[in-house]
């Protein structure tokens, strides 16, 4: 959900979120990398983003895994209750005009999903900052407003911080202004791989909160992206790395000290386990052991170089490139 023009004068229209929603559905879109089914609300009314909200949370598995990202204006009312704002938003009038975060909570809390995570590209504290527009609000408990059993929630800044835009005002020679600081890393860390922190070859959701948090926080100082995990269990994947691991991950200690052991047979049993890691699902660690194979397949040693040199063969050669593995399941 993008909105970026309003129609109440105390609401500032914003550059982003067009952009955000655009990027976004772009990367979520790619079969390489989310091969999700996206749906973009832009500029649209209170009553027809909550009845999208309503379908989109209905008639889902347990397994389903759904994300929602929010690039508007955030107020809150006089409760201090957080509502994302619409074209039609009235700042007098927020429970009838716009998208409440108690009604976005009741239905998560309903949908049968205990994977949902919820990306919001807004901030609860309002200022103006170097041609960055911030977007409203004061400080909100979010936690106790999105908690819930299977949900995760990560936000652009803290309570009391501002979630900026991105780039200057648009011009002839630069028609866009780009995503927002927060999208915007959302949008690289997937496309280019880099959320893929241990280089598995997959994001997760704390891989990618810790590649969001270091890239803004690189940008502003001003901004500190925040996140609440409810009832998550493990390592929730969220994408497949979109482009193939260049950084080799590190070998196990004993198995490196096994590779350059002076004894052949301990070098030969190296090789096997460097094997198996090939052919093991960790990208990263497939590319380190390929990499020592290479080496070991020019060993002095003829019972080592055929045993790295048939490794390789078996997998592809030694110049394949490894990507994200197909998910089990």
């Amino acid at each position: 959900m993008a909105c970026h023009e309003y129609g109440d004068p105390g609401l500032r229209r914003l550059r982003s979120p067009a952009e955000d929603a655009e990027a976004l559905g772009r990367v979520l879109r790619d079969g390489a990398i989310g091969g999700y089914d996206v749906r973009t609300l832009v500029n649209q009314p209170a009553h027809v983003v909550n009845q999208a909200l309503d379908d989109f949370f209905a008639d889902r598995s347990p397994d389903d895994l759904l994300l929602v990202h929010f690039s508007c204006h955030g107020v809150k009312d006089e409760d201090g209750r957080l509502h994302f704002a619409t074209p039609d938003t009235r700042l007098g009038r927020l429970d009838s005009t716009s998208v409440s975060a108690d009604l976005v909570n009741r239905l998560m809390g309903r949908s049968r999903s205990r994977r949902i995570v919820l990306f919001l590209d807004c901030c609860y504290a309002g200022a103006f900052a170097r041609g960055m527009v911030p977007r409203g609000g004061t400080a909100l408990p979010l936690r106790e407003q999105l908690a819930g059993r299977g949900r995760a929630v990560i936000t652009a800044s803290s309570a009391m911080e501002y979630a900026f835009e991105g780039g200057d005002e648009p011009s002839e020679t630069s028609p866009s202004p780009g995503p927002s600081v927060f999208t915007g890393a959302l949008v690289a860390g997937l496309e280019s791989g880099e959320a893929d922190r241990d280089q598995d070859g997959w994001v997760t959701l704390d891989e990618l909160y810790d590649h969001l948090y270091e890239s803004v926080r690189a940008v502003t100082r001003h901004q500190t992206p925040g996140k609440w995990a409810f009832g998550v269990q493990g390592g929730l994947r969220l994408a497949r790395r979109g482009r193939p691991v260049a950084t080799p991950a590190p070998l196990p200690p004993e198995l490196a000290d096994a590779i350059g052991h002076p004894l052949a047979g301990i070098r030969a049993a190296a090789a096997q386990e460097l094997g198996r890691l090939l052919a093991g699902r960790h990208a990263g660690r497939a590319l380190a052991a390929r990499l020592a194979l290479q080496g070991l397949a020019e060993d002095d040693s003829r019972t080592v170089s055929a045993a790295a040199a048939a490794l390789l063969a078996a997998h592809g050669g030694q110049e394949e490139q490894l990507t994200a593995p197909a998910d089990p399941a």
